[in-house]
């Protein structure tokens, strides 16, 4: 069961105002402490504890930062995340949600050409604007 803590309020609003970004915990961690608009940041143990129950309950995705061992964690856009491809940066692990319609489209177009049904979890691997 989650506790709705400061901290956990705290986090949950870091990660919607960096929606575009993904973190490790300790970046997390140190973005949190630097920011003076953070009245209660939490300490790193604190924030892989919020983290792992954020991923549970579907609001973070984990996601691996390029061709490393290391995750990074994102804010997802809830229920709609299901019905859209996603664009995954292979350098910074940033991971953008592309709109349900050009989704469908090329859902659609890989079902009619190839005979494939492509999962709308998909994520497509490239690299971002700012990694190119």
């Amino acid at each position: 069961m989650a506790y709705k803590t400061v901290q956990r309020e705290e986090l949950l609003r870091f990660l919607t105002e960096h929606s575009t970004e993904a973190f490790t915990v300790s970046e997390i961690t140190e973005r949190m402490r630097a920011d003076c608009t953070v009245t209660k940041a939490p300490g790193e143990s604190t924030v892989y504890r919020l983290i792992k129950e954020l991923v549970e309950s579907g609001k973070v995705k984990r996601i691996v930062r390029g061709n490393s061992r290391q995750f990074v964690y994102q804010l997802t856009a809830g229920e709609d995340c299901a019905h859209h491809l996603h664009l995954k940066c292979t350098v910074c692990g940033k991971l953008c949600h592309m709109n349900d319609e050009e989704s469908k489209q090329i859902m659609s177009k890989i079902l009619d050409n190839d005979s494939f049904a492509v999962d709308s979890s998909t994520v497509l691997l490239g690299k971002c604007d700012k990694c190119r």
